[in-house]
């Protein structure tokens, strides 16, 4: 993985880029279809005065917010948040990777991808310029509504290795094994993939046929969701305040 100067090739995506808290105005408007895919939660307990109702699992696949929806009385859908789950008031709840996909989600994801491209050996990754990107030195920098995005050339195949922030020079990095980027397409732009520093999901837009194998395969977290729905905080009109379900 390299970084590059040549933040044309963002040029396509800036724009689709319009909006403030939509889907789309992270991963593009335009797509066939979109998915929404939940940061699993964290390995344990990491507030004691939460209880979770569930035991901790170091296999990303169960950690699961369906369990904690089921022991909180909750409700699952397209826009659910994880504060909401918890009863917490905070957007920046504890518990599951707030703006970070974890390298071996994102390894997980990679045959899907992959399988979508005709350009899989040729991949541009973009890392916010205030989080991983903080670290990356390069004289240009991708600007897109209110964020601004260092740039890397990479291949699916190397993303594959969820170690692959050592080839930055990047090492471990918060509680992943690899800094998380938050943008991800290939040359061919068949799709892409959005990790909002403020969410708590990650976004894929592409073909209908791409986003129903993400959320048919059970190792993820995955709803469709559409280009003008809000997946942050105020998105989750159902789970209200005080423990209870509206909607």
């Amino acid at each position: 993985m390299d970084v590059i100067d040549d933040v044309e090739r963002g040029d396509w995506l800036a724009g689709r880029v319009h909006g403030r808290t939509s889907v789309g105005s992270v991963a593009g408007h335009g797509a066939d279809a979109y998915v929404r895919i939940l940061h699993p939660r964290e390995s344990g307990h990491v507030d004691d005065r939460r209880a979770w109702g569930v035991p901790p699992s170091d296999d990303w696949t169960a950690r699961r917010w369906s369990d904690v929806a089921a022991a909180s009385g909750r409700t699952m859908h397209s826009l659910v948040q994880w504060g909401r789950l918890l009863d917490d008031q905070d957007p920046n709840a504890p518990g599951t990777s707030l703006g970070s996909l974890d390298p071996v989600v994102l390894a997980a994801l990679v045959p899907l991808l992959a399988s979508a491209t005709s350009t899989p050996d040729d991949v541009v990754a973009g890392f916010w310029t205030g989080h991983g990107g903080i670290e990356l030195t390069s004289r240009r920098q991708l600007d897109l509504p209110g964020r601004e995005y260092v740039l890397t050339s990479t291949t699916l195949d190397e993303l594959a290795d969820p170690d692959w922030g050592f080839s930055l020079g990047l090492g471990w990095f918060s509680h992943v094994r690899s800094p998380s980027l938050q943008l991800l397409w290939p040359d061919d732009h068949a799709w892409v993939l959005a990790t909002e520093i403020d969410w708590d999901s990650t976004i894929v837009a592409g073909t209908r046929a791409l986003i129903e194998s993400i959320v048919l395969d059970g190792r993820f977290e995955a709803f469709d969701v559409g280009p003008d729905d809000d997946p942050s905080w105020d998105g989750d009109t159902i789970n209200g305040p005080g423990g209870e379900s509206t909607g």
